[in-house]
This record gives structure tokens, C-alpha cells and sequence, in this order.
């Protein structure tokens, strides 16, 4: 681990880091161990950061192409990754996940369309859907023994009248990968009533033991949209490398259309990041060593929860560096909760009640950090913790 120093504790307040500076107007302060948003406290692989610098040193800052190079980057990524064709025509660029959600939610369906969301899921899908005036439809999974589970049969009463469904897989906030068999029941079921899935694989690459991921072009469907990005696999979320790839061309063209009324453009350095997290071998490296450290830090953290503070209820993530944590034996309410952890336990967390109707006595945890950095973490949880007087 020592050669990509991951246990390295980064110093990254003062640098303009959301995740560290935007504490004290989001938190309310400065003091706190910031453990909310997707964003990684290690350093990206040095492929990447060489091959930005040397971008850098060119001096080439204008108005930039979506270049073939990284397009033939991602198509190398699928084949070697997941087995998996991508013709380079069907790929867009993005200026991140959320717009090209947003612009695919546009392009394909009207005002009132019925958009379908399996909740807790990633708040900014409520957002892309509420905010364009669709009408956003639950189709809530069920925690089932530390596992949670896709509802088919309500599932398709709900395809039976809605335009499309946003998949995220692997899921955000539980961490689920979602086998063949599932996925192919949901593609089976979009295509028998004509609904359009576009799915978030953002975080696919960030799969631990014995896990298998299956990109949703992999199924025999036109109508499907995938997007994806190496930015929380190689930790470059701030560079806004992310893209679509769209198999049906006319699809294709409706989500360009609105790409060019919204002024889509590559920024300078998007694809020099994409073509060297890709296709330079170190940077694979970096990412299978990752993959170990995090899986360690994921079952370190279960394990110290589940053994020092029992009446939390923690999920096992299959992939991602997200922790779910349920917290409904605590003794408060959602606004309750929220203070306790930043007043008590001195904690940036993200609350769950933003992801879902059936959230709310949940809290996401980021363990995609410097292992003494999650110790001083769950630390001061379980000093809180064990401040409260239970009365059962």
C-alpha cells in the first residue's frame, strides 16, 4: 500500500475542496471530520497527474474536443473491464453524471411523464426529475437480511405508465450490484412497455471480492442510455470527465440536440484524464491495489460498528465506498440525529432523508479515506454513542 500511499493523510482544506472547506456553511463548522460526499480523501494515481501536467505545460487552454483518443480509451475499458463492445459513435461527452441525466430526462420525455427511481438512491435523481416537471414515481427496495431487493411486481405496475426508469448500479447509497438475472428481468420489463432506462454506472469499477458488474448495453434493448465516468474510480470527480453511450442514433441525436442548447463542451484537460485513467497500465495498477484497501477499510469499519455500537444497523456495500447506516434505535429524529452527530460527535455525514421515503433514519458514510482518518471517525461516533441512554 505504501507505494500509493493511501494511508497518506492529505491536507486539503485551503485548496477550495467542497468536501473540506464548504464545512462550516453546510455544517455549520470547521471542526468536523468530513465523511459525506463521494469524493475520496487519497491521491489519484500519478499516471493521471502526469499526464494532466503535461497538458498543463503545453499551454493548450482552448475551446476542446471530445477526442477520438478517449473514446478509444472507454471502448478499451469495456472490452478489457466487462467484456463488453462499445462503438465509438454511440459515446458522448458530459460535463458530469448529473447533467447528462438531466439532458437525457429532456431529450426523451415530456412534461408529466412518469420517471421511475428505486429509493434510497442519490438525491439528484429526485432532483433532475422534480425539477424538469416529470412526476417522479418510488419503486422503494426492500432491506431483506443485509441485501436490498428490487420490488418486480410493483415495478411493473409502475412500467405500465412511465416513460422511463434512472437505474443506479452499483447503487448509491447501499452499495448494491445488481446481478444479470435482475437486470435482465428489469430490461425484459422496460422493453415489454416501452420504457427507456438510463442508467448511472458511475461507480461500477469499484467492485470488491467476487462481485460481477453488467453494463446495461450488455442486454439485447435499444432504448437504453448509460452513463458513466473515471471520476470516483481515479478519485478526479472535479475534472467533469463523464459521458453517455447511447447505441440507438436516434436517441442519440435527441440528447445531443439538448447537449447543444444547454453549450456541452469538453473542458481542456477531460479527456487527457479519461485516455490516462484508461488506457495507461499504472493507473489499473493503482486501481487494483485500491480495490484492496478499500475492502479492508470497508469490513474494519463493519465490523468495529457492528461490535461497538450494536444498535446501529450497518448494509454491506458490494461495491462503491459508501457505508449505509440505519439509525433508527438512536432516540432521535432526523433534525435530532443530525445535530447529535455534528455537536456530539464532531461528523460531517450525509443524511439520508434527501435519498427516499424510506431513508430517513439513515446515514451515508464515505470510507474512501486514509485508514487512521476513518478510526478517528467511527472514534468519536462511538464516543457519542455510547453518551446516549437507551430506555429499552
Amino acid at each position: 500500500m505504501n507505494e500509493h500511499m493511501f494511508d497518506e493523510v492529505l491536507e486539503k482544506r485551503q485548496t477550495g475542496s467542497a468536501k473540506w472547506d464548504g464545512l462550516k456553511q453546510l455544517f455549520g463548522s470547521d471542526q468536523l471530520i468530513p465523511m459525506w460526499v463521494a469524493d475520496m480523501d487519497v491521491r489519484p494515481a500519478d499516471s493521471i497527474t502526469k499526464a494532466l501536467t503535461r497538458r498543463a505545460a503545453s499551454g493548450n487552454f482552448g475551446y476542446s474536443l471530445f477526442e477520438e483518443k478517449a473514446k478509444h480509451a472507454i471502448l478499451h475499458w469495456f472490452d478489457k473491464r466487462y467484456d463488453q463492445s462499445v462503438d465509438p459513435a454511440t459515446i458522448l461527452y458530459s460535463s458530469g453524471v448529473v447533467p447528462a441525466l438531466a439532458h437525457s430526462v429532456l431529450a426523451l420525455t415530456e412534461k408529466n411523464d412518469e420517471i421511475i427511481i428505486q429509493t434510497p438512491v442519490y438525491p439528484p435523481f429526485h432532483h433532475v426529475i422534480e425539477a424538469n416537471g416529470r412526476r417522479l414515481v418510488e419503486n422503494p427496495l426492500g432491506l431483506q437480511h443485509d441485501r436490498y431487493e428490487i420490488d418486480f411486481t410493483l415495478l411493473e405496475q409502475q412500467m405500465k405508465t412511465a416513460r422511463m426508469i434512472i437505474l443506479c448500479n452499483p447503487h448509491n447509497p447501499t452499495g448494491r450490484v445488481f446481478s444479470f438475472d435482475e437486470l435482465k428481468r428489469l430490461v425484459a420489463l422496460a422493453k415489454q412497455y416501452g420504457v427507456y432506462v438510463l442508467s448511472d454506472e458511475i461507480h461500477a469499477d469499484l467492485l470488491f471480492s467476487n462481485v460481477t458488474h453488467h453494463p446495461i448495453i450488455a442486454f439485447e434493448y435499444d432504448q437504453v442510455i448509460l452513463v458513466s465516468a473515471p471520476s470516483k474510480t481515479f478519485n478526479i470527480p472535479g475534472l467533469y470527465a463523464s459521458y453517455l453511450i447511447v447505441p440507438n442514433a436516434d436517441l442519440r441525436l435527441k440528447i445531443e440536440q439538448v447537449q447543444q442548447a444547454n453549450f456541452v463542451h469538453p473542458n481542456a484537460f477531460a479527456a487527457t484524464a479519461i485516455i490516462a485513467a484508461y488506457e495507461d497500465p499504472e493507473s489499473e495498477h493503482w486501481l487494483q491495489e485500491l480495490l484492496v484497501y478499500l475492502e479492508e477499510n470497508r469490513n474494519h469499519a463493519i465490523q468495529r460498528i457492528r461490535t461497538e455500537m450494536p444498535r446501529l444497523t450497518v448494509v454491506t456495500p458490494d461495491a462503491t465506498f459508501l457505508l449505509w447506516i440505519d439509525c433508527a434505535a438512536l432516540p432521535f429524529n432526523s433534525k435530532e440525529r443530525a445535530d447529535w452527530l455534528v455537536n456530539q460527535a464532531g461528523l460531517a455525514l450525509t443524511h439520508g432523508e434527501p435519498f427516499g421515503k424510506n431513508a430517513s433514519t439513515f446515514e451515508r458514510l464515505n470510507f474512501g479515506c486514509p485508514r487512521s482518518q476513518l478510526d478517528e471517525a467511527l472514534d468519536r461516533l462511538q464516543t457519542a454513542y455510547q453518551t446516549i441512554v437507551f430506555t429499552d
